[in-house]
């Protein structure tokens, strides 16, 4: 399991949307302007491969 809190200025005025990546794998929205990735994985290369996605999914 592994999680990333991802910290941008911009999500004050446009928070991400809650939503799911892949099975195991979700973004959440937090208060103030940031986001949690979660994700859950059989191995650490899936796991990497899986908070990398959900980086790069919010822009």
């Amino acid at each position: 399991m592994g999680q990333l809190v991802v910290v941008r200025p911009e999500f004050a005025a446009e928070p991400p949307k809650a939503r799911t990546l892949a099975p195991g794998a979700a973004v959440m929205p937090l208060a103030g302007p940031a986001a949690l990735v979660t994700a859950v994985a059989p191995d650490g290369l899936r796991l990497r491969r899986l908070l990398e996605e959900g980086l790069a999914s919010l822009g």
